[in-house]
């Protein structure tokens, strides 16, 4: 009986220490997605800065159809680079699936779409996809981001000859609607 009651004792604490640890998911996944929706802010006002200051000094980004980026000074070139030739992003959100990790390091994985113009370009652009990020806990207990990178669930091969602008991700106003 006694081991009975020590298995019950046990197993009663695996449980509390259970719904700590979600309950502690829960808090860093809010504060992730304020992070995250910090960052879009930056970039939909064209602040490239405050956009690659969620980044760690030496991170790295693996962005979909480019080389890899290797420190927030190149991430900052790269982006800034991108809004000189006219980008303009319109709109970009992230839903966040997943958070998960330990110690100095948090993994977020979730979806985002985006939408954006392009000099020369009549349609406005709109992509979907998924990403990870890697957040790194800073010494002063904020969260960087240590490396993400993400990718289009559009196929680039939909964008050979006869197919659809709603199939290769470009869109006039309304076409979401249909």
């Amino acid at each position: 009986m006694k081991d009975a009651n020590k298995i019950m004792i046990v197993l009663f604490f695996i449980g509390v220490g259970n719904i700590y640890a979600q309950n502690d998911m829960s808090d860093l996944k809010k504060k992730i997605q304020d992070l995250d929706d910090k960052q879009s802010a930056a970039i939909l006002k064209g602040d490239v800065s405050t956009f690659a200051d969620f980044y760690t000094e030496d991170a790295i980004s693996l962005p979909n159809y480019e080389p890899i980026m290797n420190g927030k000074d190149e991430i900052l070139s790269r982006n800034k680079n991108d809004l000189d030739s006219g980008i303009k992003y319109k709109s970009f959100e992230n839903k966040i699936t997943n958070v998960f990790g330990n110690g100095d390091l948090l993994y977020e994985i979730g979806t985002y779409e985006i939408a954006f113009t392009m000099p020369d370009m009549p349609a406005e652009i709109r992509d979907h996809g998924k990403y990870i990020t890697i957040w790194q806990k800073q010494p002063d207990g904020s969260l960087k981001i240590k490396t993400d990178t993400w990718n289009s669930d559009v196929n680039p091969m939909s964008m050979q000859a006869g197919a659809k602008q709603k199939d290769v991700g470009i869109m006039k106003k309304g076409d979401n609607d249909k």
